[in-house]
This record gives structure tokens, C-alpha cells and sequence, in this order.
């Protein structure tokens, strides 16, 4: 454990590059932060699927002093006193100028919109706590896609949670207008995961997905070494 009294948000943000894995994979519940099981296969093609999907929605509706984008694992913080800090896959942002909050650790605006991917154990069973975090925060929606049921749950601020199983369409017109995307889209294993090219550098789809991404959802900031954390498993 990196200390025996409750953090706040801005004290595990200023010291999270000091944590294995340089911060990645950790969240701060309570006041104390938690190594988080860093996400599998599914997790990625999950998040990677979604990406594509919604880059040319961004590009349609971004204007040049105004952008609807997206930040991938920025912090949000959910609650105060002792502080808690999640990491979601994905936060939409639709206020402030473009990418206004892409160099942020912790987020300081609400996100319009959050993803949280339903792969690993911790995340999973604790999915609920989380999404009402996202809610009480001011989050329009919040989408939970469980990659293992081939399912998405829509779970809207206001309403009654969606949901979707792998022959449906996955369709919040409240905070997305003119999205949608076939859930079992959002699991497929890309064509080139399984059709491996003769001398193709592995490395190459990788680096384009990551340039990408990043041209639409700004830059990554995750950078943080050292200390330990309690594993999520082990609360």
C-alpha cells in the first residue's frame, strides 16, 4: 500500500508515475489506490472497434472552436472525502476547445458521455458502484460493454438502463445523434488479428491504430514507477 492515510484526487494524480507499471492500471477508491487487472484481448478489440467507429462521428460534429472528443483513460473524479478516481476507457467531452482536457491526468470538466469496458474480474464486479459514480457526477450516459456476455448496457442519467444483445444496434441519440454501430461489431476480432500478412511487421497495425486514435482522441498522457499498491483483489 503507497500510504496508510486517505489521499486526495490531486496528491494520487501528482505521485501515480512513482506506481509499477508507471500508474497504468491503478485507481484511487477511497482514499488509497488500487492496482486494477490490466485489460486483456477482449478489452482491446472492444475499445479498438469503438474508436473506429466513432472517429468519423467526431470529425462530422467538431467544429474549430467547439469538438465533441474523446480522452482514453483520464481520471475522473467521483467522489470526495476520502477521494475516488476511475479510470474509464473512454470519456466523450463536448465542451470547452478541442482536446482541452487530452493532457489532464484527472478530468476537469464532465464528460458527456462515459465507456467502461466489462472485461476484467474487478471491473466487472464492481461495474455498478462505478456507473453510478459516473452518473452522480453529472455523466449524461454510460455505456458498460461486456465483452465476455457479447452484450452493452446503456445506462442514461435520466431513464431506464438498455440492454443490448449482439443482434441489435447500439443507438443513444440523447448525447450522440446519428450514431450507431451493430453490438457485434463492437466485439469483432479484426480480419487482420486472425489473417496475419507474409513479412508484416506485427508492430505496424498497432502503431497506425495508435496514431489514429490519437488524431481524434487526442494524446494519452499515462506518464507515471516504484511504490506498490493494494491489487483490487486483495480489498
Amino acid at each position: 500500500m503507497l500510504t496508510n492515510r486517505h489521499m486526495t484526487a490531486e496528491e494520487f494524480a501528482e505521485c501515480r508515475h512513482e506506481l509499477p507499471e508507471a500508474g497504468r492500471w491503478h485507481e484511487l477508491h477511497e482514499g488509497q489506490p488500487i492496482l486494477m487487472q490490466p485489460p486483456d484481448d477482449l478489452h482491446g478489440t472492444t475499445v479498438l472497434n469503438l474508436t473506429r467507429a466513432l472517429a468519423p462521428w467526431f470529425q462530422q460534429h467538431s467544429q474549430k472552436q467547439h469538438a465533441v472528443y474523446a480522452c482514453p483513460q483520464i481520471g475522473l473524479k467521483v467522489s470526495r472525502n476520502p477521494d475516488t478516481v476511475y479510470f474509464p476507457a473512454i470519456s466523450v467531452f463536448d465542451t470547452g476547445l478541442p482536446f482541452a482536457e487530452a493532457d489532464n491526468i484527472l478530468a476537469e470538466t464532465v464528460p458527456l458521455l462515459i465507456i467502461d469496458v466489462a472485461s476484467a474480474n474487478d471491473r466487472r464486479s464492481d461495474m455498478r458502484r462505478r456507473t453510478l459514480g459516473y452518473l452522480s457526477l453529472g455523466v449524461r450516459s454510460v455505456w458498460v460493454p461486456d465483452p465476455v456476455k457479447k452484450e452493452i448496457q446503456i445506462v442514461p442519467k435520466k431513464g431506464h438502463t438498455i440492454s443490448l444483445g449482439p443482434w441489435q444496434t447500439l443507438i443513444d441519440s440523447q448525447v450522440l445523434p446519428g450514431f450507431s454501430i451493430r453490438v457485434s461489431d463492437v466485439f469483432a476480432q479484426p480480419e487482420w488479428w486472425s489473417k496475419p500478412q507474409a513479412n508484416a511487421d506485427p508492430r505496424s497495425d498497432f502503431s497506425w491504430s495508435q496514431q489514429n486514435s490519437r488524431s481524434v482522441f487526442g494524446p494519452n498522457r499515462l506518464t507515471c514507477h516504484s511504490l506498490t499498491a493494494t491489487p483490487r483483489s486483495a480489498m
